[in-house]
């Protein structure tokens, strides 16, 4: 009979070509038999902490209750960064403590953060390269058998944090920046579809590279074909695309990079 308990999510830059996500999964259930695990994602860009901060914050609230969060895209391991563990008003996250799951954290609640120092929690023995083996699986496991977040370590106030970049203003209008490019090309800027709209008034120019955006369409298939556009992202986020074709390809773009928007109905940046 399986146990009521929440699940663990799994979220690394590992890939699937490698054993290290099945070796994890295997000390998980090592730990907590028949825990239900579930794949958030194993294809964040490697050692991208940013990327992998972008896809926790935006798949997290879609979780039930309980979740623990297992995040792993770990540039700094075997390094004086710290092992963490955070609790927040519904889930809790482990992971280093980088900036990756500050902003799905802080978007939640923090309510108790500990630096993960029991060993009574890890494996026996703790390699330089594998925490996520050997100290992030059996914490996020033992979690999931609802030991307690303040038996694993000392109390701390201090995470790392990581912002996503805001709108700036610019000489001639807002500056967006690309937060996420994914599977298809598309590109997720740093602005709501209701902020742009009340900002444009559909009537807009967006440019990067020399790549000029003028259209504005409700899903991919309204859009004419190998022209880049806009729509409201299902993430609430405004996205550049091309029907059938890669917006990333297409204006070179890439996350971190800018765009420039300009409003058409001539207001002052805000």
């Amino acid at each position: 009979m399986k146990k009521n308990t929440p699940p663990i999510a799994l979220l690394t830059d590992f890939g699937q070509t490698d054993p290290f996500v099945g070796i994890m999964k295997g000390v998980i259930h090592g730990i907590h038999p028949g825990t239900d695990i579930i794949d958030l994602s194993h294809g964040i860009r490697p050692q991208d902490v940013f990327h992998g901060a972008f896809a926790l914050w935006r798949s997290y609230a879609w979780f039930p209750r309980g979740t623990v969060f297992c995040a792993v895209v770990d540039p700094g391991v075997g390094t004086g960064r710290r092992p963490v563990a955070v609790k927040t008003r519904d889930y809790i996250f482990v992971g280093p403590d980088n900036g990756l799951i500050w902003a799905a954290a802080d978007e939640n609640g923090i309510e108790k953060a500990v630096c993960l120092e029991n060993p009574a929690f890890f494996l026996d023995e703790i390699s330089r390269t594998f925490h996520g083996r050997d100290i992030f699986a059996p914490v996020s496991a033992h979690l999931g058998r609802k030991s307690r977040i303040d038996e694993m370590g000392p109390v701390i106030d201090d995470l790392n944090r990581l912002e996503f970049p805001l709108p700036e203003p610019g000489e001639n209008g807002l500056i967006l920046t690309v937060l996420d490019k994914d599977i298809y090309g598309n590109l997720t800027l740093n602005i709501s579809a209701r902020d742009f709209l009340e900002y444009t008034g559909r009537v807009f120019n967006l440019e990067c590279k020399g790549v000029r955006i003028t259209r504005f369409h409700a899903t991919y298939a309204e859009a004419e074909k190998n022209i880049p556009f806009i729509l409201d992202g299902s993430h609430g986020l405004l996205e550049v695309a091309v029907r059938n074709g890669s917006a990333a390809e297409l204006t070179g773009a890439s996350p971190l990079d800018r765009f420039t928007l300009v409003s058409g109905k001539q207001k002052p940046c805000i």
